[in-house]
């Protein structure tokens, strides 16, 4: 889950991103949290990457959380962000009806608040994304799918690697395939799956990531790799 903290006050700041911080370890759960501090900032964030969650705080000079989030909606079109706002006064809530808020928390804001709003909100997400369970030193992790860029086999572990991380863990490659096959999942190397909603661009030999990264497509794969882009639209 990627979350984006918006206040300018750099303590609150800090105090939320620990307390996410204590959640994500928690739960098992994969955060990346960026900090900003001022509405401007939260605008270029979200015009240049994607974000799920947005906690912002509303009294903030230039451009507050409500105009902010206003923005989000109307001219960055972005609909899907779960936006929360954070803030010492109450009298907000029809300006904030206006922006499609997710949650609303009062500062200072307790752990035991923010448990609560992050479990419905896990929920929503879960819902609205698949995920994909793999098991490390006895315990379960959970991706979604849609932050999944691809799976490596290297020697008898397979690397995942996502928009916010890598990670290994001990599976067949083959039984990934298997699982995920039907969900847009697709070789191209006997060593490499690769989510289709992640490639950017196909080339004869290689095919590039929305995050730049460049994988090889190997000869026995090409002939089913431009199949798979032809019918997906996407010509190599």
């Amino acid at each position: 889950m990627r979350i984006l903290i918006c206040d300018d006050d750099p303590v609150f700041c800090d105090e939320l991103e620990r307390d996410l911080e204590q959640y994500e370890i928690i739960h098992r759960l994969e955060f990346e949290i960026l900090k900003v501090f001022s509405g401007e900032q939260a605008l270029d964030a979200l015009a240049q990457g994607d974000w799920d969650v947005l906690f912002m705080d509303i009294e903030m000079p230039t451009i507050n959380g409500v105009e902010a989030g206003k923005r989000v909606r109307e001219q960055l079109q972005n609909y899907s962000l779960k936006i929360i706002y954070v803030s010492s006064r109450q009298e907000y809530a029809m300006d904030l009806f206006k922006v499609d808020t997710f949650d609303f928390l009062i500062k200072p804001v307790a752990y035991e608040e923010l448990e609560a709003v992050l479990d419905k909100l896990q929920k929503t997400l879960d819902r609205n994304g698949e995920m994909f369970v793999y098991r490390k030193k006895g315990q379960a992790v959970r991706c979604r799918l849609e932050d999944i860029l691809y799976f490596e086999s290297w020697l008898k572990k397979t690397i995942i690697v996502t928009r916010q991380k890598e990670d290994e863990f001990y599976a067949p490659l083959k039984d990934i395939y298997e699982e995920l096959k039907d969900k847009k999942f697709f070789y191209c190397h006997k060593s490499i799956l690769v989510n289709y909603d992640r490639v950017a661009e196909f080339h004869y030999d290689r095919l590039v990531l929305d995050n730049g990264k460049e994988l090889e497509i190997s000869q026995s794969k090409r002939k089913e790799v431009r199949r798979l882009s032809g019918e997906m639209g996407m010509e190599s």
